[in-house]
């Protein structure tokens, strides 16, 4: 019996011990230094450490001559900043210009899984904090989305403003810089962004979804980056928004509205394709006539079959089975549909919900939504006049959807985004408006 339990303590510690894996320097910017992460078997996560030493002579003991090492003339020490799929990014604290790193090899101090719960149990309580935040941008945004428009592998951030402006960022040293603006036609108003290479050329397009007042019906401009300048490719009819269904790549619907025996009506979300030149519905969303512009996601939820979850007008999210009796709301306490982007169709008016991401907790899937708060005042009903807003994360644990964690923003907020900014990838983007009419855009890690 007493070997068991001496077994049983072994195996425990062992299992929460820290260890460390080498990785190689492959390039080298100042203090900034690459890593090769494609060989080692644990990739490291943001803030994990890692030491480059500086190795002396060799060691040896003098009467035995077993060689004991080197001397340790001198050692660096640094934290993971980005992980991309085959490198890492990091930053060197004590660096001196004259140190040369390439080449040299270093030591990642990776914290498994198993001791970060340990630290930080993932409870109700918990709030999160962004792993970067960028300064406040001129002007408020009305969409946005982040995509390689140029095929070189970066991946930049496509702000949609009030004012009808395209601007396009690059994440450089942590730092938001603009490399391309346009403004799309004033007359309409721009509802979502998002993007695609559904021509397979290697750059994303992107798709500007808008409503054309005068025609009273909903369109979608695509452009794509060519020669340093946006080139207008395409006109679809209706909406495109992207989701990135549990444990799948982002793809792309496009949806209408249209009006049946005088009631507004959310058609069903169909695959948007690239076939014979031209952008064009495919298969349907398999749904259950909810009734939901954009707001909802896929996951394997139970049994292993697909299931859809999405945006209800009350503001809570349905899981939907398959019998449409079956499903589950999240809490009364959440309000999912508090959308800045509302539109007035006819006598209607048209909520567009915000998207939702899904991806891998511990012990369920968590889904990521938006919370806006409306100023008090008689609009505050309709086009609502909002002044702050809430990342909620909620855990399906296999029967009910209950809160996971919050991050409060500094502002209203008009979408998300899981995907990648630079070289912070698997991320949640989050923009915000401040109260002084500016944008700031919120990274949180979506893992």
């Amino acid at each position: 019996m007493k070997k068991l339990i001496l077994l049983f303590v072994v195996c425990v510690f062992t299992s929460v011990q820290i260890f460390a894996q080498p990785a190689l320097i492959v390039k080298q910017e100042g203090a900034k230094v690459y890593l090769d992460i494609s060989e080692i078997t644990e990739k490291p996560k943001v803030n994990d450490t890692f030491t480059v030493t500086f190795w002396g002579s060799e060691l040896k003991n003098p009467k035995t001559g077993k060689v004991l090492g080197k001397t340790i003339e001198r050692r660096l020490s640094g934290t993971i900043t980005a992980v991309e799929k085959l490198f890492a990014v990091g930053d060197i604290t004590n660096y001196n210009k004259q140190d040369k790193l390439e080449n040299l090899e270093a030591d990642i101090t990776i914290l498994p899984q198993t001791v970060a719960q340990t630290a930080m149990p993932q409870t109700e309580q918990n709030t999160l904090t962004p792993i970067w935040q960028s300064a406040a941008l001129d002007g408020k945004a009305l969409a946005f989305t982040s995509g390689d428009i140029t095929g070189n592998g970066e991946t930049n951030l496509i702000l949609a403003y009030q004012n009808n402006n395209i601007v396009t960022y690059a994440l450089q040293d942590n730092k938001l810089n603009k490399i391309s603006e346009f403004k799309f036609a004033p007359i309409h108003k721009i509802i979502s962004l998002d993007n695609g290479d559904l021509n397979s050329n290697n750059k994303a397009e992107i798709f500007i979804s808008y409503f054309d007042a005068a025609r009273n019906h909903f369109n979608t401009a695509v452009y794509e980056f060519e020669n340093d300048t946006w080139v207008e490719k395409a006109t679809i009819r209706g909406l495109v928004k992207g989701i990135a269904p549990y444990n799948k790549e982002r793809v792309l619907y496009t949806q209408n509205i249209s009006k049946v025996s005088d009631k507004l009506k959310a058609l069903t979300p169909a695959l948007l394709v690239y076939k014979d030149g031209k952008y064009t519905a495919g298969n349907q969303l398999k749904s259950y006539k909810f009734d939901s512009i954009y707001g909802f996601n896929l996951g394997k939820f139970e049994d292993d079959k697909e299931q859809v979850i999405y945006t209800q007008p009350s503001g809570k999210l349905r899981l939907q089975f398959e019998r449409k009796s079956s499903y589950i709301n999240s809490p009364d306490s959440f309000n999912f549909a508090s959308t800045p982007h509302r539109i007035k169709f006819d006598a209607d008016i048209v909520k567009f919900y915000s998207s939702l991401a899904l991806y891998n907790g511990d012990g369920g899937i968590i889904i990521a939504g938006l919370e806006n708060k409306a100023k008090l005042g008689l609009l505050s009903s309709t086009f609502g006049s909002y002044q702050s807003g809430k990342l909620i994360l909620l855990k399906w644990d296999g029967s009910s959807l209950n809160k996971f964690a919050e991050a409060p923003l500094g502002g209203y907020t008009v979408d998300l985004l899981q995907g990648s900014l630079g070289t912070y990838t698997d991320v949640l983007i989050v923009p915000f408006i401040t109260s002084a009419g500016k944008t700031t855009i919120a990274l949180y890690p979506a893992k």
